[in-house]
């Protein structure tokens, strides 16, 4: 393959390693651009900075259309009569070009492949032994190691946008070189060479670049971690060849990542904050009290509550430099021009949005559900129902200026000046997405409704997922409770008639003040752990359920229902007359008493003491006597025929555990289970990557992959077509969602 017209005006002025003009809030240090030669070798600190900011001053010219390629070609977003000619071919997938002339603004691939020739140019002349050898300090090891992940994130970038492109992973520095020819490859292809070529550098820090920006973004979020990048990369191996295996290296890497802390960046939970209606509001049921955290990109990288992970740094004035133009096509502005938003959200996701049901505590800890029939067409307008997170980022209203009346629209995801690239929501949802690909659909669940400890894993991840693997596999996975702090308290053991434990019911904080993970879903809708009908478990097969085994179990025997006999109660003691030894069964005359001491006064009590002891030796204990051994005998008679039911009991109720155990195992390792709850677990989780990642840039490409996934176009197509009819037919060619560029690029 000929590379001549991309980088002709590369080589002809040499490779630009190092350009820092251009951004001038950011990346500009004052130097002229950089142009080194063939031969020159990056040796010294100044280099490494100097060449590392002229990369990332590269990735500018690509920022904006790494969101429009993924958002304006799917189906969330719709684009306005008054937007370019460019924009709207580009989202009727009419952008490609043929001619001698670049006829379409958003299809320029030399902007990718100039980027990836200075990450060529920087690999194949840094000094990688250079260093400080009385510290054993090499200058260049960390470099190096983010130079490989930036190349490998903008090859995906190229490879999914024009789907066959030429591999070049050696600078081009001349014509000739321009001139060669060089591999065409595909996604499949890209995905094994860069996981190859990231593997040796996974968990290396970050660059120290020095203080370069301003206030506005942290220099290290302007890195691309190579654990995600190469998370990336699994993902779409995984889903191009429907690999298990290759989804759980994908989870393993994004799992990596958010325990990474080499660079000192704090562990990533989850971002609790989320658009609500106050618990008062809830309790009056007066929705006149709604809040929602302003989403941004801007605090400082790793640290607690953290959303941002990566962005490009853009410049702040749209006359300078490599200005972000989606501010001004998501919104409405007037600063050197009147001009509406060239791009709207669609129907679509309105009512995407409009049809999540939304519950939550109200003051008194009873759960509520919000009711459509409590808002009124103008509240619903500004979808105050449904999902909060619209609400929350986005308004419309008419304005007049200078007599005429415009739509001023704000998307407040985009009124900020750097382009995100990654944040931390996002890299839960592509941990769950792979996970739910591996085959753990309940694992990938939780992260919709009440996050992830151990403590979760335990009680709803690990009693459904049986096999030696499959714990080898989870137990990768640690998330310290004390670091991982969801609503989940503790949990009660539930059990059957049998003592068959069932479930485990979840017992909820009072209050989530200390709580570190919340479900994604309850960013928006509420609390999700309280929606009875949000991700409900499938219910497995009970075709093979051991019934007959169950009924033969029957009743645990209970003593009380064998009528055991009262025990015979035990007669008072007679004391023995005290002339009884010498004189048994003999009552003494009153002067034979008195002579062997007694007194006259005590004579009739003696009397009668004989007369009671020989009525309670004779009557009395024999009568006691026999009634014990009448009672010790049947209570033995009942108490063999209890224990022979017992263990008879016992019998049945072993047989049938052993049959229980089979069929759970068999039950829930059932390929057709865990299909139906992949199935299950997916939609929720491209609904969810619609209602939280919506306007960044990610909805074709989450379509892509389940077009991959299921081996289906209709994935794709279909929600497409729902924004434009016309565009079935022709999305059902996947080499028709890629753009081509003269015949060099694309199919």
């Amino acid at each position: 393959m000929k590379l001549n017209k991309i980088f002709l005006s590369l080589a002809m002025a040499g490779s630009v390693a190092g350009v820092t003009t251009s951004c001038s809030d950011m990346l500009d240090r004052g130097n002229e651009y950089v142009i080194y030669q063939e031969d020159h070798t990056l040796t010294t600190p100044a280099d490494t900075v100097t060449t590392m900011l002229g990369i990332l001053n590269q990735l500018q010219s690509i920022a904006v259309r790494t969101n429009l390629y993924g958002e304006v070609r799917a189906d969330l977003v719709k684009i306005n009569e008054n937007a370019s000619i460019d924009l709207k071919n580009l989202a009727n997938f009419e952008a490609n070009v043929s001619g001698d002339d670049d006829a379409n603004k958003y299809n320029t691939p030399r902007d990718y492949y100039s980027v990836i020739n200075s990450c060529n140019y920087y690999l194949a002349h840094a000094d990688s032994t250079a260093g400080n050898t009385n510290r054993n300090e090499k200058y260049f090891e960390n470099e190096i190691g983010q130079v490989h992940s930036i190349r490998a994130w903008v090859y995906l970038q190229t490879v999914l946008a024009y789907g066959r492109i030429p591999l070049v992973t050696e600078p081009v520095v001349t014509k000739l070189q321009s001139e060669a020819n060089y591999p065409m490859v595909e996604l499949n292809e890209i995905c094994d060479y860069f996981i190859k070529d990231l593997k040796p550098y996974v968990g290396r820090e970050y660059p120290d670049p020095g203080n370069f920006g301003t206030n506005s973004v942290t220099p290290k979020m302007c890195f691309f971690p190579t654990q995600v990048v190469l998370g990336d990369l699994y993902l779409w191996k995984a889903v191009l060849n429907r690999d298990p295996e290759m989804a759980k290296l994908a989870a393993k890497s994004y799992y990596d990542y958010i325990m990474w802390d080499k660079s000192g960046k704090r562990v990533l939970t989850m971002d609790i904050q989320r658009a609500s209606w106050s618990e008062r509001s809830l309790y009056e049921e007066k929705y006149n009290n709604l809040s929602a955290p302003v989403f941004s990109y801007g605090s400082s990288w790793g640290t607690a509550n953290s959303e941002g992970i990566t962005v490009i740094p853009m410049d702040s004035a749209s006359t300078s430099g490599f200005y972000n133009e989606l501010r001004n096509l998501y919104n409405y502005t007037n600063k050197t021009e009147v001009k509406e938003a060239s791009i709207s959200p669609t129907d679509i996701y309105f009512n995407l949005s409009e049809a999540q049901d939304y519950y939550d505590w109200d003051t008194n800890r009873k759960v509520v559900k919000v009711e459509r029939d409590k808002f009124d067409d103008e509240d619903l307008e500004d979808h105050m129902y449904g999902d909060l997170r619209l609400w929350g980022n986005y308004s419309k209203r008419k304005i007049n200026l200078n007599m005429t009346e415009y739509t001023q629209q704000t998307i407040e995801k985009h009124t900020q000046q750097h382009v995100g690239v990654y944040r931390q929501t996002q890299l839960y949802l592509r941990l769950a997405e792979a996970l739910n690909y591996a085959g753990y659909p309940r694992f990938a669940k939780l992260f919709l409704t009440v996050g992830v400890n151990d403590d979760t894993m335990e009680n709803e991840v690990y009693p459904y997922y049986t096999s030696a693997e499959d714990k080898a596999f989870l137990d990768y996975f640690k998330w310290s409770n004390n670091t991982f702090i969801t609503m989940v308290e503790s949990y009660k053991p539930l059990t059957d008639s049998l003592g068959v434990i069932t479930a485990y019911d979840a017992m909820y904080r009072s209050t989530d003040r200390d709580v570190t993970m919340m479900g994604i879903h309850s960013r928006g809708s509420g609390l999700a752990f309280l929606n009875p009908n949000y991700a409900p478990a499938v219910v497995p097969d009970s075709s093979a359920y051991p019934r007959d085994l169950a009924k033969k179990v029957g009743h645990w025997p209970v003593k009380e229902d064998y009528e055991f006999p009262a025990m015979p109660k035990a007669p008072k003691e007679v004391l023995k007359p005290s002339s009884w030894d010498e004189h048994p069964r003999v009552t003494l005359t009153e002067d034979e008493y008195v002579a062997i001491g007694g007194k006259k006064t005590a004579y009739k009590r003696y009397a009668d003491s004989v007369d009671k002891y020989i009525k309670y030796i004779d009557e009395t204990l024999p009568t006691y006597n026999a009634d014990m051994e009448a009672y010790q005998a049947e209570t033995d008679r009942l108490q063999a025929i209890f224990d022979a039911d017992l263990d008879a009991f016992n019998t049945r109720r072993d047989a049938f555990m052993d049959a229980y155990n089979v069929w759970y195992e068999a039950a829930y390792s059932n390929p057709s289970l865990i299909k139906k709850e992949q199935e299950q677990v997916d939609k929720l989780l491209l609904d969810e990557c619609a209602l939280e990642m919506v306007f960044e840039g990610t909805r074709f490409f989450d379509l892509m992959r389940r077009a991959y996934w299921y081996n289906d176009p209709n994935r794709l197509a279909d929600p497409i077509a729902k924004r434009n009819s016309a565009l079935k037919a022709k999305l059902m060619d996947y080499k028709n969602w890629y753009l081509k560029w003269k015949g060099q690029i694309g199919y």
